[in-house]
């Protein structure tokens, strides 16, 4: 606890992973009602579990919707009673049910790699302002990169999830802005610290192009570009 009463976040704690799969949706039903429970009467889960859906909101921004099929409909309204006699607050709760499967459906994966970054890099120990998350994507699955940026120091963390490059070839990270294209480096299979340009603006894209190997002979991307992210901010 610091010292404002509210909770420190810990990825690596059981309470901050119940939070996190709270937020998230993993959660089956009885989990999910014992921890809504817990939150009820302790300021400090409730506290978690905001703090997380906080910090994993931008990542439903880069899901698309998906619709139920007409099976989930017809349960739900099979499982009204006389529309007279339902609860305003009973059919809030019941369209959330809804979103959450729509959530899940079209973005486990993602939201799943999204986790692991924090899981994995920790809550940022820099100070607020200034930190911003791609989820770099080409169509797959899950994510090809996660790319944490901090333009106040002027790094990015990459963290490969998803990135396949052709055989013979290397995949190169680039920082698109107003200025054009910047190259950030190589793509590996581990994850890597680079140093960003110095006109990086939220309003850049992060994207990932096929080069020769070693990278681009140009400084500009001469291969098609197969992942793109733009950045969101924490």
């Amino acid at each position: 606890m610091t010292g404002s009463g509210q909770p420190g976040m810990d990825p690596t704690s059981e309470h901050d992973m119940r939070a996190a799969e709270y937020a998230l949706g993993t959660l089956d039903a009885r989990e999910r009602a014992a921890l809504e429970r817990e939150a009820s009467q302790d300021p400090g889960t409730a506290s978690r579990i905001r703090e997380w859906e906080r910090r994993l909101a931008p990542l439903m921004e880069a899901v698309p919707p998906v619709a139920p099929p007409p099976r989930v409909r017809e349960a739900l309204l099979r499982a009204l009673p006389d529309a007279t006699d339902v609860a305003r607050g009973e059919l809030r709760r019941l369209w959330r049910q809804v979103r959450r499967w729509r959530i899940a459906a079209a973005g486990s994966g993602l939201l799943a790699a999204g986790l692991a970054l924090f899981v994995a890099v920790g809550p940022s120990r820099t100070p607020a302002g200034g930190r911003y998350l791609a989820v770099v994507q080409g169509g797959g699955a899950l994510p090809a990169l996660i790319v944490r940026v901090d333009t106040q120091t002027g790094l990015a963390e990459v963290r490969p999830v998803g990135a396949d490059a052709p055989a013979g070839r290397s995949l190169e990270l680039w920082y698109v802005g107003a200025g054009g294209a910047k190259p950030l480096g190589l793509v590996g299979t581990a994850p890597s610290q680079v140093r960003l340009p110095q006109d990086t603006a939220p309003d850049g894209v992060i994207a990932v192009s096929v080069e020769p190997p070693g990278g681009s002979p140009s400084g500009q991307p001469t291969g098609p570009v197969i992942y793109t992210g733009k950045l969101i901010a924490e």
